[in-house]
């Protein structure tokens, strides 16, 4: 079986998950970002000043206005890693299905390849494609005074690749074979780990030098699983 369609069928079984986290994250997020400009329109961010009052510099840079639009992005990048994890490495063992999967015309590795591709797709179509949209909108100089920083957009991204990490650790911990109460709970766990230090973390280097050591240790465990473990 051609990886393109292990690619398609993997894609079409985690749709229904992208559309969801696309509605929830345009729905909240977009709303969010529409009320900050409504409140910009009418100058409430500067309600408290009396008229020809001197405005600090530190009071136009004080809150962006995405930045609960950025909390309903973290949100809903993490529980469609979950979601992704569950349904691509928990379903078929709860359905029995592995074994049909691996008999097919393919190895180990395209078939681990094609989710892996597929979740990144969905990740990049249906929060990065809408987060760049969002931030363009927050950008309009009719809208917010002060244009959003190029920091900001990074740190979008790094909001999305937490997703990602988190679907790696849901999927360390639904291949592995071990019980709930001994190394079971690693992959979700070291996820929540690394997620929670990159939280600590406000240099975007160290950010994303912590984003590519969990990838790679998550990663490595996962190959590893999947080619030498017997459904």
């Amino acid at each position: 079986m051609r990886f393109s369609a292990l690619l398609r069928k993997e894609f079409r079984e985690s749709l229904p998950w992208l559309l969801l986290a696309a509605i929830v994250f345009f729905a909240f997020g977009g709303f969010c970002l529409r009320e900050k400009a409504y409140q910009a329109g009418r100058n409430w961010d500067y309600s408290h000043l009396s008229p020809g009052s001197l405005v600090e510099p530190y009071w136009l840079t004080l809150s962006s206005p995405l930045a609960a639009t950025g909390m309903w992005l973290l949100l809903t990048s993490i529980g469609l890693g979950l979601s992704l994890g569950i349904r691509h490495f928990w379903i078929p063992y709860f359905t029995g299905t592995w074994p049909f999967l691996l008999h097919r015309s393919a190895n180990r590795k395209t078939i681990l390849a094609a989710k892996l591709t597929a979740a990144t797709i969905a990740f990049i179509i249906s929060l990065g494609t809408l987060w760049v949209c969002l931030y363009w909108y927050a950008n309009r100089p009719e809208l917010f005074t002060i244009p959003q920083t190029a920091r900001i957009f990074i740190e979008g991204w790094i909001l999305i690749a937490l997703g990602l990490i988190a679907y790696l650790g849901t999927a360390l911990s639904g291949l592995s074979t071990a019980k709930w109460y001994t190394t079971r709970i690693f992959g979700l766990a070291f996820a929540t780990v690394i997620i929670i230090a990159i939280f600590a973390q406000w240099r975007l280097a160290w950010a994303f030098v912590m984003i590519i050591a969990g990838v790679f240790i998550l990663l490595s465990q996962i190959i590893s699983l999947f080619l030498n473990r017997e459904f």
